[in-house]
């Protein structure tokens, strides 16, 4: 039979060549064609049957929970308790690491419902906590049955580490990474995994995987990004303490939006084998993990806890320096430098006020504040940062996304970086001229990528000649730490945030510095702030969102500070958020 077909084509296409020019293209067409759709409908299929996962999941907890669960009374009791009365509770046996657990695992399935922070349960967590209401209270550890909520990029035994890349489904991790290792051996019990942004390099929280995630104080607006999921669930008390990384302001940006508090330690002090990280094999700017909590004591605790033998033995690369106790209990005082803008996109009022709020609180605490001017924020935004982290051309994007379905909130990002080089150096002028702002050109340029290895090493160069003059104004100021806005804005609405990148100079900086830095919550933007808005400047475009995006439907969004130490003096940056957050809490005399 196919014999015959074969012959019959043979003596058409002899008798009708051109027919059969065409007839070849046309089959070689239909073919790619099909070979699309094909492909694109395996990617669909894959992220349905993940989809119909994680929610098999959430459902079996649910239903195990309405057989087993606690009352809501037990709930909130629970999770509205600090993390040292729980912990106290927790040592002494006052409350089992089970009922503490099902407590939280309740009230995150509750909260996930509006704001979709829940990629997935630890179907694991159950298991954990059995055994440690087993451990005798002389042997229990630091953080003996404290549930922890896990940004999805950790590498847990059995999970995907995606980064919101369908590339990366079903592919499970063999075996934990080295800090929910050394969390778990603490007695922490990991119980679930919060949603991030497809590619984890933008501070909106959006991926075709899980969805969106929402702000729990506004649910038109974000919960910022990378850490998205952690900063909503956190803000939601739906945890008590979380875990994510940070390469351009992933931990304090989420932080800020959703109210919470955060380190980012200095890269390094954690080692770099607990996560997927996307940008790989630049070492300019480079991802560290951080937790997040709802108060600095906790942040103080764990941090305490982890930086500890065991996970200096793990990694030999991390260097063994324990917590230092000496900078934190420390009760001198300190000259703190401040600034409420760093020379580029202008603080909105209520973060300029929350700043201000900051400094003087500080200063009733006995410290002397002095003003800083950071030194080319521009530069070092377009071409330190995104020179390093974008420094291939974007060909590990366009790598792993080449055969994904794009988010909405990169596709700009992508389009820049298909775009021809020969038009996009011209094209990056023009974008200038319009935005009246040099930088949304020299960012576009930047996509460019390296010419050549000795352009590699002259951006090293010129990152390390930036470090040593921020370090010369550090010094000749005296400083000890910094206290400045964490953006120029607070939570944004959904969608927004690819109008918004120029606000990420107050968080990169510190990245490309490897400064530890720290977010603390100090305020609320209020009607009076919105009033204010009339006042904001509208000369560049990125001013101009911000003027359309923050001059209404603000009023309640959290207000956060950084606090910044020199790198290595991470209990520094701690010791400053512990004193504004103590004397922030002082009622004040009227």
């Amino acid at each position: 039979m196919l014999n015959k077909i074969i012959e019959t084509l043979s003596a058409y296409c002899s008798e009708n060549a051109g027919h059969y020019a065409s007839l070849v293209v046309g089959t070689i067409g239909a073919l790619c064609i099909a070979k699309y759709l094909w492909k694109w409908r395996g990617i669909k299929e894959k992220i349905r049957y993940k989809q119909g996962k994680c929610r098999k999941a959430i459902q079996n907890l649910q239903e195990s929970l309405d057989k087993n669960g606690p009352s809501e009374n037990d709930v909130e009791l629970i999770t509205s308790l600090s993390f040292e009365e729980l912990h106290s509770k927790l040592q002494k046996g006052e409350l089992k690491a089970v009922d503490v657990l099902k407590a939280f695992q309740t009230k995150a399935l509750k909260k996930n419902e509006d704001l979709n922070f829940m990629v997935e349960p630890i179907t694991e967590a159950m298991a954990i906590a059995v055994d440690l209401d087993k451990v005798p209270p002389n042997k229990r550890g630091p953080l003996h049955g404290i549930p922890i909520s896990v940004k999805e990029n950790y590498y847990i035994k059995g999970y995907d580490s995606t980064g919101g890349l369908s590339n990366f489904l079903f592919k499970p991790r063999s075996e934990d990474g080295h800090m929910i290792t050394v969390l778990k051996e603490l007695g922490a019990i990991p119980f679930v995994r919060t949603n991030i942004p497809q590619s984890m390099m933008t501070f909106e929280c959006s991926n075709p995987i899980y969805g969106t995630t929402f702000n729990p104080h506004n649910l038109t607006r974000g919960p910022g990004g990378s850490s998205g999921g952690e900063g909503a669930i956190l803000g939601s008390e739906a945890s008590l303490l979380g875990w994510g990384s940070d390469i351009g302001g992933s931990l304090r940006i989420p932080s800020h939006f959703c109210g919470v508090c955060c380190l980012k330690p200095t890269a390094g002090r954690l080692g770099f084998q607990s996560t997927e990280e996307l940008v790989r094999g630049q070492t300019l700017v480079v991802a560290t993990i951080g937790p997040m909590a709802r108060d600095v004591y906790t942040l103080g605790k764990v941090m305490e806890a982890v930086w500890s033998s065991m996970l200096f033995q793990m990694d030999t690369s991390i260097p063994p320096l324990p917590f230092n106790h000496e900078l934190y209990d420390s009760s001198d005082s300190l000259c703190i430098g401040y600034y409420d803008s760093d020379g580029y996109v202008p603080p909105i009022p209520g973060v300029k006020r929350g700043l201000n709020l900051a400094v003087e609180a500080l200063r009733r605490k006995g410290h002397t504040l002095v003003p800083f001017e950071v030194p080319d924020p521009r530069g070092m935004f377009c071409k330190l940062f995104a020179g390093a982290v974008f420094g291939d051309g974007g060909k590990n994007f366009i790598s792993q996304l080449s055969e994904d379905v794009v988010d909405s909130s990169i596709q700009m990002l992508i389009y820049a970086y298909k775009f021809p080089n020969f038009l996009l150096r011209p094209l990056s002028y023009i974008v200038s001229l319009v935005h009246k702002d040099e930088v949304p050109g020299q960012q576009m340029r930047s996509m460019l990528g390296g010419e050549s290895i000795s352009g590699w090493w002259e951006l090293a160069h010129e990152i390390q000649k930036y470090k040593l003059e921020f370090e010369r104004l550090w010094k000749e100021k005296g400083l000890d730490a910094i206290v400045c806005p964490v953006m120029p804005f607070v939570a944004s609405p959904i969608g927004a945030v690819k109008f918004l990148l120029g606000g990420a100079t107050y968080t990169t900086l510190y990245n490309v510095l490897n400064y530890p830095a720290g977010c603390v919550p100090v305020t609320r933007v209020t009607a009076i702030d919105e009033k204010e808005m009339e006042n904001y400047p509208s000369t560049t475009l990125t001013e101009k969102f911000v003027r359309k995006y923050y001059s209404s439907e603000t009023t309640g969004l959290p207000v956060s500070v950084q606090c910044v130490a020199l790198p290595f003096r991470d209990e520094m940056a701690l010791r400053v958020m512990r004193d504004l957050e103590t004397e922030l809490k002082k009622p004040r005399r009227k």
